[in-house]
């Protein structure tokens, strides 16, 4: 059996950053893993990059953990306003106070960076003051270090393809989550991407799972996110973060249920995916 190894790569434009990715790769896959995120950093959306940093690490195969996917729900919603609504609901759900909610998505509208600007990483929120925990506000911490196993993600794949749901950003964002959901003291994630075409965004959390939101920001707005709302008495904050960006963790299972259906899906008898970068259908 092969090696293992860690392949991120970072792309910046004058400090700012333009684009990530976070892969682990057998070693017969690491060459075009390492392609595939180049020519991410140089088509990327928000312009071309000045700057593109490759780092790929052997990793001890013994030291990586398993967990499992996170399942899918989608909450339809017309427009952002309907889209904040339905997040701090969720949010609510998850068990984050109503104000602290509330609090988060006022930050990601406007920018979670000093005076406005997108974060390389991501806050860590106290969930009970709304304090900021992250040691760098503007570089936040960073995720790293995950990937699917790869038959785990063929039967992913299969299992919601007739959803439309089958897209790399679909699944890089739910390897993500699923990661954050297992972290020691994490109890939700809200996310929605800086792309500006991309206006879906997600809330996640252990007993809610991934739940799509196809409406958390106006096309061509450039601002977003992601903010992880911590219990300190469940976590040690250094602890939480050594997990987050120091351990390597396989995605190799799938839940019972795959895709949950909304509500409102139950009510009229249809679960569908929308297109990732309108939100419609």
């Amino acid at each position: 059996m092969g090696a293992v190894f860690s392949v991120r790569m970072r792309a910046s434009q004058e400090s700012m950053h333009i684009s990530g990715g976070e892969r682990l790769a057998e070693e017969e896959r690491v060459r075009e893993i390492a392609h595939s995120l180049i020519e991410r950093a140089l088509t990327h959306e928000r312009g071309g990059p000045d700057s593109i940093h490759l780092t790929i690490d052997k990793m001890d195969r013994s030291d990586i953990q398993s967990i499992a996917a996170l399942p899918i729900s989608t909450i339809p919603v017309r427009d952002v306003h309907e889209g904040y609504a339905a997040a701090q609901r969720k949010l609510v759900e998850a068990g984050i106070p109503s104000a602290i909610a509330a609090h988060a998505i006022d930050l990601l509208k406007k920018g979670p960076g000093p005076q406005g600007t997108v974060m390389r990483g991501a806050v860590l929120m106290d969930v009970q003051t709304g304090e900021r925990l992250e040691p760098d506000i503007a570089r936040g911490v960073r995720v790293s270090r995950f990937d699917w196993k790869e038959e785990t993600l063929r039967s992913w794949m299969d299992e919601v393809s007739s959803f439309g749901f089958n897209r790399s950003r679909i699944w890089e964002a739910i390897a993500l989550a699923s990661k954050v959901a297992a972290a020691p003291g994490v109890l939700a994630e809200i996310c929605w991407s800086d792309d500006p075409s991309y206006v879906t965004g997600y809330v996640s959390s252990p007993s809610l799972g991934y739940v799509r939101i196809p409406h958390l920001k106006e096309k061509g707005d450039p601002v977003g996110g992601r903010i992880f709302f911590v219990d300190r008495q469940q976590t040690d904050i250094s602890t939480l973060i050594h997990y987050l960006e120091k351990q390597a963790v396989w995605i190799d299972q799938l839940p019972e249920n795959l895709i949950i259906p909304s509500p409102q899906e139950i009510a009229v008898g249809v679960i569908h995916g929308t297109d990732e970068r309108t939100g419609k259908d």
